[in-house]
């Protein structure tokens, strides 16, 4: 399989890059070694065959798999032949390829928006510090992604983006929690977040939560 040396470099800087984020991102990236076996059953059949064709809802002779969503499976893309080489992700329908979406406008700005995930989540690791990223601030960074890149899609993200956001989830959850039996005990806000080091505004935004659930329970 022939493909530019310049390619092959921006895919093993995208896989050493999505490797670093595997916590947070649900892909996988392949290496540049391993590209020629993973077009099988894509562009080419077992025997090298190809499978590619320009009609409508076929392979395409210019898609290159990269790599692949870990919760279905389906196959990232490169289109060598479309202007910059997007990035995209593929579903298989009935005996056809003409569903997806865009990630990225080119390997490059998908490498970049991988890092803006992974260096979110990590500033925020209960080991780092102590204001846990939140899914407000997640779909900051998406919106973030999709301003900065005609070609991404925000479902897209927030859908690769599910492992982040369970993390934030559950970050949330356990502050809530926290707050809720603080507040229970009387304790005022600053001295929640204090207690908690986390901003006030934080806090209240959560304590706003703890009332709200406490208010619909009484309502039913």
């Amino acid at each position: 399989m022939n493909v530019d040396r310049a390619v092959l470099e921006q895919l093993r800087q995208l896989k050493s890059e999505c490797d670093l984020a595997e916590p947070y991102i649900a892909l996988a990236i392949y290496a540049p070694e391993e590209l020629e076996k993973e077009q099988i059953g894509y562009s080419t059949d077992e025997k090298g065959r190809s499978l590619a064709s320009d009609e409508d809802g076929a392979w395409q002779p210019g898609w290159i798999v990269i790599g692949r969503t870990e919760l279905t499976g389906d196959p990232i893309i490169v289109d060598m032949n479309e202007a910059g080489q997007p990035v995209s992700c593929l579903m298989h329908g009935m005996d056809e390829w003409g569903a997806g979406s865009y990630i990225a406008g080119s390997i490059g700005q998908f490498r970049d928006a991988v890092a803006k995930i992974r260096l979110l989540m990590a500033s925020h690791r209960p080991q780092v510090a102590n204001t846990p990223v939140t899914c407000a601030a997640l779909d900051d960074a998406v919106a973030d992604i999709a301003a900065a890149d005609d070609y991404a899609d925000a479902d897209t993200w927030q859908a690769l983006l599910e492992p982040s956001y369970r993390m934030a989830r559950q970050q949330e959850e356990a502050l809530i929690g926290s707050i809720r039996s603080m507040s229970g005990q009387g304790m005022k806000i600053k001295d929640i977040a204090d207690a908690l080091g986390i901003p006030l505004k934080l806090a209240y935004s959560f304590l706003k939560k703890v009332k709200s659930e406490a208010d619909n329970r009484w309502s039913e």
